[in-house]
């Protein structure tokens, strides 16, 4: 890939693209900059054919601390904003709530890798993602009302009901990553010293897979989920399966079970 970028690391290796938030001395927190730079690379992975699977992480002692409250703009830069708050909150170029409908819009899995903590927003780029590894001291958090900041529940409502998101949002507790492994917010929970290792791990099982056939999964479980009725999702998952019977790896999966051994999966 040849875009550099000023707040990203990105490597890509053996079909597994690795895209580090690296702000470490503000704890990755989000400013307009480093979302566009986020929304720029998801796109230009989705369209390389090499990458079969991403890890998203953080450079440094955290994850990513949510918004800079600091300021949202670099000094000297002018960005563009919109005039009405509410739809710069949540559509405005370069803001969370437009990277987290990227990341579960892609057509590849994408792995959050959590070092330290993910508090505020950079909670919700974490759920955002499809699988979560956890390092054991890293921590989860909805801290807005403990700064005066009024929230909502994003996504975490779809983890662990209204019940709980509102307890949390209102409360405003650090969870623990074993906390975080209990109530499914995270994967697994991995020794810190072994966070590296066991993410890559997953990712490359991940970038040996289906690589289409994960991204009709994918949009058929995040839009079967939102939709009010069971039959819409039941179509969104006849889609999906639909689509999956046209790939490669479809009937090499079915000449693998049909021969007893393991499939030889292209991503194709």
């Amino acid at each position: 890939m040849d875009a550099t970028y000023e707040h990203l690391v990105v490597e890509i290796d053996d079909g597994v693209a690795t895209v580090v938030l690296n702000r470490p001395a503000v704890l990755n927190a989000l400013n307009l900059k480093i979302g566009d730079e986020l929304l720029d690379v998801l796109d230009r992975l989705d369209a390389d054919r090499s990458v079969r699977a991403v890890v998203l992480t953080g450079a440094g002692r955290a994850f990513c601390a949510g918004d800079d409250l600091r300021g949202l703009s670099t000094p000297g830069e002018r960005p563009v904003l919109r005039s009405d708050p509410i739809e710069q909150y949540v559509r405005g170029e370069g803001r969370w709530p437009v990277i987290v409908a990227r990341m579960r819009a892609a057509a590849k899995p994408v792995v959050a890798s959590v070092n330290g903590h993910a508090h505020g927003a950079g909670f919700n780029l974490v759920l955002a993602a499809d699988l979560r590894i956890m390092a054991e001291s890293a921590t989860l958090a909805v801290p807005f009302v403990k700064r005066g900041i009024a929230t909502g529940t994003s996504l975490l409502q779809q983890y662990v009901g209204v019940g709980k998101a509102m307890e949390w949002a209102l409360l405003a507790p650090t969870l623990s990553a074993a906390e975080a492994l209990q109530w499914g917010l995270a994967t697994s929970v991995v020794a810190d010293a072994e966070l590296a290792e066991r993410t890559m791990e997953l990712a490359r099982r991940l970038a040996d897979g289906p690589t289409r056939v994960y991204g009709y999964t994918k949009a058929a479980v995040y839009r079967g989920f939102e939709e009010s009725t069971i039959e819409r999702a039941y179509e969104h998952q006849g889609l999906a399966l639909h689509l999956a019977r046209q790939t490669e790896d479809f009937t090499e999966g079915r000449a693998a079970f049909l021969e007893k051994r393991p499939p030889r999966f292209t991503g194709r």
